[in-house]
Formats: structure tokens, C-alpha cells, sequence
């Protein structure tokens, strides 16, 4: 019988990725007091509105399933019988193309979950973060509470890669192209194959910038 990934509520209510500007000032004002909030407490601020899932977003899921096969983790942490978590902050709307395409994929004999996290003691756990914020404290916030791990972060906003992420997704048009963060990915003792590095739009290395 096929593993099958899960996906799950890490520590509550789904969390999703952008809110309509609708009211700007009013929704600046409820963010601030968000943002403020979660310092405070440790709990990840959420926005608003339940947007569909969207084409970017099942390519970046499909993107994620073909990227695993190329990032090698150090043995452990955890036990081999535990599972590989793939964590989704303040966007929830990727786990669900996310889990449908890590069906059935092991990473290292281990099955994968899929988990919606909402506290940042809990993204500790997780082998792959993807963070879904465009607000620079809020990533630069959960950017550091997992610096030190052995964590492949995520992003697809513009300055993922400068903030200290590892891999960036942008869409141009119809394509999806992928940045890495070289010195951010050993840092985090992950080794990513020459051939994805072949293929990414730019990396950033000790040296400077690749690609464009």
C-alpha cells in the first residue's frame, strides 16, 4: 500500500497568504496590530482572505516534489521511522497542491507530512519551511527562529534570497524559474546537486550573483 503524505493543522486555524487591499488603511492598521501581536506571543500572524488556490501555486507544489530529489539533509535529526515535515507559515493555500504532489514520496525512506504551522516554537521540527509572507519583519522574524537547523526554507517573494532563505520561486509570465541561496543552504548542512544549481535562474554564492 502507497505512504501517503498528510497534511494538517501544525498548531491551529489555517493561516493564508495575502489579503485584498480593499481598505488600505484599515487593513494596515489590523496588520500592524497582527504583526505586533505575534512577536508578543510566538504565534504566526495570518491575513484575511481565503483566496483559491492558483496555478502558481500547484507549480511551485510540483516544482518542490521534482527539488527533493536534489537537496540531500544530514542523517537526521529525528528517527528513521519518523516523518519528514514539510511546514507551510502564513500561507496555507500551498499544502493542499503540496500534499497531493508528495503523495506516496519518501525523502530518505521517510513518508512525508504536510503541516500548516501556526506557533514558531514549532517550526523546530520541520525539514522544509515554506514561507508564503511578503511582509519583510514577519519573514525575517521566522527566518531566524530556524536559523542553526538543518531546514531547506522556501519562499516566492521578492527578496527571499537576500533576507537569508535558500530557494526562491518567482513566475515570469507562463514559467516558474527558482533562485538558491548557496551559502544559506550550508550554513544549514544541506547539499544541493550541481544539476539543480545548473538549472536555477540565479544563485547566490560567497562570491557574488550567478545568473541574472
Amino acid at each position: 500500500m502507497r505512504q501517503q503524505s498528510h497534511v494538517g493543522e501544525g498548531d491551529g486555524t489555517p493561516v493564508t497568504r495575502r489579503a485584498k487591499q480593499t481598505d488600505g488603511s484599515k487593513y494596515a492598521r489590523f496588520a500592524q496590530v497582527m504583526l505586533a501581536l505575534g512577536v508578543i506571543t510566538g504565534i504566526i500572524p495570518w491575513q484575511g482572505d481565503c483566496r483559491p488556490t492558483s496555478d502558481a501555486d500547484r507549480a511551485e507544489a510540483i516544482y518542490l516534489k521534482k527539488i527533493l530529489s536534489f537537496v540531500e539533509w544530514p542523517s537526521g535529526p529525528g528517527t528513521p521511522d519518523a516523518p519528514f515535515r514539510v511546514c507551510v507559515a502564513a500561507d496555507y493555500q500551498i499544502a493542499f497542491p503540496l500534499t497531493e504532489e508528495l503523495r506516496g514520496i519518501k525523502v530518505n525512506g521517510r513518508r512525508i507530512d504536510v503541516q500548516m504551522v501556526r506557533k514558531v516554537e514549532s517550526l523546530t521540527d520541520c525539514q522544509l519551511l515554506f514561507i508564503g509572507s511578503p511582509e519583510p519583519k514577519l519573514r525575517a522574524r521566522l527566518l531566524e527562529s530556524v536559523k542553526g537547523t538543518q531546514m531547506l526554507t522556501v519562499g516566492d517573494d521578492p527578496g527571499f534570497l537576500e533576507a537569508g532563505g535558500i530557494l526562491e520561486f518567482t513566475a515570469t509570465g507562463n514559467t516558474m524559474q527558482f533562485a538558491v541561496n548557496l551559502p544559506a543552504a550550508k550554513r544549514a548542512g544541506l547539499k544541493i546537486d550541481a544539476r539543480l544549481l545548473s538549472l536555477a535562474r540565479r544563485v547566490l554564492t560567497e562570491y557574488g550573483t550567478t545568473g541574472i
